[in-house]
């Protein structure tokens, strides 16, 4: 819906202070700020902040003109930075009455972290309808306190009220496909990072009893994927960029493992291109519900624009146990994050410690149920007790959710070969012994 550039919602001054605020108004000014400063520093973050509020949203009427002026060189293809924002304003003349120039690089100097426009957006979406409720609920109170009128007329004008608070800013026209009209789009091909594996956007969670060798597993599928391999067929693939984030190993103890994988990547012809494969070493962990740790994370992930982000251990990306949905959302909200710009995110973690069918090991991941519905995949690996187990160390690949579409992951691996973990069908021959 195109918002005229000018807003009234209320008729107050232009911010200058903060303590010219009305208390007594539901509002976040800080998170109003933080919206508007992100907006002009990211289209990202413009096209983010568009999508979750309208200009009536902002409890300062200048805020909302700043929103229109910045939305409205989002629609134009420009980038909404402070001296395109600045000469819109201008150009309506509505340039001094929201503070002019210095207000405008101040919204920017002050926001904590472009990259948690949604979460500042949220806070201003809330407060607007605080008080789109406080209004309704004063005009009921003056309907119900108006003598003569029918009270059954004033609970549905009540009804009314709310719905119109439910749906300010609305789009008016029903844009819900028929069926007809769904099933006409033709259906899109795999857009696969790892042919008949992984797909753009694909989330999966692996897991596994300590020292299976899930980390292990996790080092060849970057380091393969990076170099252009298949990581259990070795078939020559495309190479894609991979970001790998340990939260856990110190950098010399990662080297030692990594650098073993990236020779023998070389050996078979796919040497690593340096741009392909980034590491980071977080021996300290993260705190991915701080602002800091999460602008840290997306500024990497914005400036390497990876296919794939692998990071974890999942108990070492916040200082604290997982156990409610409230404790996994921040995190939740980050790797989605991360998976919105095209990559996929494999996520490490530890198996809960319970049992399951049959008296094993349950392989879920330790934590809050939130992390058995957020994957596409979720795989664990534990020790096998096939016929090859007593051989060589074997591992089965065990789903612990059901999968959200096909995919080639093996169900056993064995050490030996080329690679670390090799892909063993049971009843096969063995696999040959190698440096691993």
């Amino acid at each position: 819906m195109d918002v005229p550039l000018m807003t009234t919602h209320h008729d107050l001054p232009p911010p200058v202070a903060d303590d010219e605020l009305d208390t007594l108004q539901p509002c976040d000014i800080a998170a109003e700020q933080a919206v508007l400063g992100a907006m002009m520093l990211s289209v990202n973050a413009t096209e983010k902040a568009i999508s979750a509020l309208s200009a009536g949203d902002f409890y300062r009427p200048a805020h909302g003109t700043i929103f229109t002026a910045c939305a409205a060189a989002h629609r134009d293809n420009q980038a909404p930075d402070a001296i395109t924002v600045k000469d819109r304003l201008e150009s309506v003349g509505a340039l001094g009455q929201v503070g002019g120039p210095p207000y405008l690089f101040r919204l920017i100097e002050q926001v904590p972290s472009a990259a948690n426009v949604e979460h500042y957006a949220a806070i201003v979406r809330e407060r607007a309808v605080r008080r789109r409720l406080v209004a309704a609920g004063q005009r009921v109170v003056q309907m119900a306190r108006q003598q003569g009128v029918e009270a059954h007329g004033i609970a549905e004008r009540a009804v009314r009220e709310i719905e119109a608070v439910r749906d300010f800013d609305a789009d008016e026209d029903i844009t819900t496909p028929t069926i007809k009209e769904f099933l006409a789009v033709p259906d899109e091909d795999y857009d696969w990072v790892v042919p008949g594996l992984l797909e753009r956007g694909d989330r999966m969670i692996l897991t596994g009893q300590e020292g299976a060798g899930k980390t292990t597993l996790f080092r060849q599928l970057g380091v393969t994927i990076a170099a252009g391999i298949h990581p259990f067929t070795g078939a020559h693939i495309a190479p894609k960029r991979v970001l790998i984030v340990d939260c856990e190993n110190g950098p010399a103890h990662t080297r030692r493992k990594v650098r073993p994988l990236v020779v023998q990547a070389g050996a078979q012809g796919r040497p690593v291109d340096e741009a392909n494969l980034w590491l980071e070493i977080r021996p300290e962990g993260l705190d991915l519900a701080l602002d800091r740790d999460v602008s840290w994370l997306m500024r990497r992930v914005a400036l390497i624009q990876p296919d794939v982000v692998m990071v974890g251990p999942l108990y070492r990306m916040v200082p604290r146990a997982l156990n409610t949905d409230d404790d996994v959302a921040p995190i939740i909200a980050v790797l989605n994050m991360i998976r919105a710009r095209g990559a996929c995110v494999l996520v490490e973690a530890h198996a809960g410690h319970s049992l399951g069918v049959g008296g094993r090991r349950d392989l879920r991941p330790r934590g809050s149920s939130a992390l058995l519905g957020w994957p596409e995949f979720g795989y664990g690996i534990r020790f096998s007790d096939n016929a090859q187990a007593k051989q060589k160390r074997t591992v089965d690949l065990v789903p612990w959710r059901g999968d959200r579409d096909e995919r080639d992951w093996p169900e056993c691996l064995t050490a030996g070969g080329d690679w670390p973990w090799t892909d063993y069908v049971p009843g096969l021959d063995d696999v040959p012994g190698g440096q691993w």
